[in-house]
Order: C-alpha cells, then structure tokens, then sequence
C-alpha cells in the first residue's frame, strides 16, 4: 500500500513515506563537492538512505517478534530499538509515534503476502485462482508464524487496547477480500459459477472460514496442519460453488518451510 509522502511532524523538515514495507526517511542533505569540483553528494545521500532502509527493516522485524510475544501494549518502542541492535531512541526518532510503527508492520505484513500472492497465482484466473490463493494464505500461516501472531494481536487489539488501529486493519480485510472477488468475478465471468452463487456471501463466507482455522491453529499451537487444512477448504468452497472439486485446479505440491522459531502459542480472544 503506497502512501502519499507527509511533512514529519517529530522532525521539521524531514519528509516521510509511508508503506512498501518500511518508511523511508530522506532528509535534506547538502550536495558535498570534491576539489576538482565533481559532485558525489548523490552516493552519500545513497549510502545513507541504504543504511535507514535497513534500519527501519530490522526494526520492523523486531517488532513483529517483540508483537508476537507481548502483544501491543508490551511491544514499547524503546524495547524495539534494543531488540533490533540501536538506542532506546531510534524507533521514536524514525516513526513518530507507536501508531505510526506499528501501521508500518502492518505495511509490511499485507505488501509481502500481496507480492507473494501475485507470484504464487501466476497467471491463473477464476476458480483456479481462488483454489490456489486459498492454499497460500493458509500456507502463509505455517510458514510464517511470526508474522501471522503479530497480525492477529494487531487485529484483535484494533477492537480493544488500540482502536486508533481499526482504520488500518479494516483497510486490510478490505485488500485480502478484494483478492478473493476478484477470482470469484471472473469465475462468474467464464461460466465457472453457478448461478445461484452470491458473490459478496461467498466472499464473507472464504474469508472468515481461513482465518478462523488459522487462528485456532495459531492459539493452539498445532500449524502444521494447515496445509492439509487449506486443501480441504479450497474443495469444500470451489465445490459448492461450481459443483467440482478443487482438486481440477491442480495444486503444486510444496514442502513446508521450517520456522525459523518455535511456533508460540497466540492468546486467546478477548
């Protein structure tokens, strides 16, 4: 999601951007020049916009984690600075505000999974599609639990300890099932539905049905069957709405990526 750059209010005359998985800082930095009157202001301004990127990206990372073991309101920005390898400062220093960073995170959750989401459907269309974009998402759970337990103390903390968040988490559900009627519309559009098929309810439907099993594996700890899990969920819905198994949209068989940390329990609900 791209953001129109903004006037930084916490440092006069930094401009921000905001989305693309990070916000990138670029302050108004004066063009230095060599003796023999050559300019190599831009490779400063480079190198120096090179070293914020990956900043702000190990900061991220580490609130994602320090998210997913606190929650919101034990994820400070200070603790996020030190987790990432800088001062207790930096994190305030770069995003203004906690608001700010932890949209940022969510910048980064949905851009990931939209990108991977265009790779993984390649070029399929229709039910196919939908088959295939179900998988992933479910998949993306297992794979990636990290970030899936941030996302979903991000969400729920949206409708409790931090409503200033629910702009931004219903601007995501509204991406995610953005994807899923797009594949539902041209499904429709090459004769795949049926004709009693309502669009808007299967989308509703699909929607609520992966999340609600990959947060019940995310609170109980056990993803490992997600994978199985989205297979079934893509039959069950591409056959009630054509009347044919999933299975006609030729799944790739993948093998499971390894956490790179043990899958922690989310908590429950509130």
């Amino acid at each position: 999601m791209r953001a129109q750059p903004h006037a930084s209010a916490h440092r006069p005359g930094i401009i921000a951007y905001s989305g693309d998985a990070t916000y990138h800082v670029l302050e108004d930095l004066r063009l230095v020049k060599t003796r023999n009157g050559s300019d190599n202001g831009s490779a400063v301004l480079g190198s120096k916009q090179r070293r914020r990127r990956e900043s702000d990206r190990r900061m991220l990372r580490a609130a994602v984690k320090l998210i997913g073991r606190r929650g919101t309101v034990g994820a400070s920005l200070g603790q996020i600075g030190v987790d990432a390898g800088y001062s207790h400062g930096l994190p305030i220093q770069r995003f203004g505000t906690k608001l700010n960073l932890l949209e940022a995170v969510i910048d980064t959750i949905q851009d990931r999974f939209m990108r991977q989401v265009d790779r993984r459907i390649a070029g399929r269309k229709g039910c196919e599609a939908l088959a295939e974009r179900i998988r992933f998402q479910m998949e993306a759970v297992r794979d990636m639990p990290d970030s899936a337990i941030a996302l979903y103390h991000l969400i729920v903390d949206s409708t409790g300890t931090m409503p200033e968040l629910e702009p931004r988490i219903a601007q995501l559900h509204a991406v995610y099932r953005d994807s899923l009627r797009t594949y539902l519309l041209q499904a429709r559009k090459m004769g795949e539905l049926r004709k009693d098929v309502d669009i808007e309810q299967s989308v509703r439907a699909i929607s609520g049905a992966i999340s609600g099993i990959c947060i019940q594996a995310l609170v109980t700890g056990d993803t490992a069957k997600l994978g199985e899990d989205a297979e079934f969920v893509a039959d069950l819905f591409v056959r009630r709405l054509t009347d044919r198994p999933a299975s006609l949209a030729a799944p790739v068989k993948r093998k499971p990526k390894k956490p790179t940390t043990p899958v922690k329990r989310a908590p429950a609900a509130r």
